[in-house]
């Protein structure tokens, strides 16, 4: 696998901006419309963070001992999507053809095999992480808000409660998930431990 290759042709490839997230959607549902279910309605945000994490992947993939806790945590995450192994595979032969689509002429044999082994690396990376991780968390907790504070036109602080106990480090974040809004999960900070009474 040749790293410098890899870059060069990401960075000539992010010259399309959304488009290329926007190809690679458009093929993984045309090709497999049963994954649809599993992203929200607007992909909007979706997209900017499908191109993001590949943009952090791609610039460290000769740096693999710095690059493998990103992507191991990208493993746990994808968890709460109902991701699984077998979706790997598709989603790769996705990414190849919005690859090949946005190089045009400079797409090689030898490019293809080197995105191919970079994808079946993290794929297998990712897998690992989150077979690990379902023998220690569940995939999401279930909470139920009982307290509700609108502190200004853009805070607010909720109080909640959860199915089972939450470990909690300091500074982290949560995503959160609304019934009314599947599929789509906003980061919250946590503004302290859970109490005695299991809300936080």
């Amino acid at each position: 696998m040749d790293a410098q290759r890899l870059k060069e042709n990401f960075a000539q490839v992010a010259q399309h901006g959304d488009g290329v997230a926007l190809f690679f959607y458009s093929d993984l549902f045309l090709r497999n419309p049963e994954v649809r279910g599993y992203f929200p309605v607007s992909m909007a945000q979706q997209r900017d963070r499908f191109f993001s994490a590949l943009g952090r992947i791609v610039s460290q993939v000769d740096r693999l001992e710095e690059l493998a806790p990103f992507v191991q945590q990208l493993g746990r995450d994808h968890r709460k999507f109902g991701v699984i192994a077998e979706h790997f595979p598709v989603v790769g032969q996705s990414l190849i053809t919005t690859l090949k689509y946005f190089s045009g002429p400079g797409w090689t044999p030898d490019l293809e095999a080197d995105w191919a082994a970079a994808y079946q690396l993290v794929a297998q990376v990712m897998i690992d992480a989150a077979a690990a991780d379902e023998n220690k968390h569940p995939p999401w907790w279930v909470a139920t808000v009982v307290e509700h504070e609108r502190r200004t036109f853009d805070v607010a602080a909720f109080r909640v409660t959860t199915d089972r106990p939450l470990e909690y480090l300091p500074g982290q974040s949560v995503a959160v998930e609304y019934g009314m809004r599947p599929k789509l999960w906003r980061f919250y900070s946590m503004a302290n431990a859970p109490r005695s009474d299991g809300t936080i």
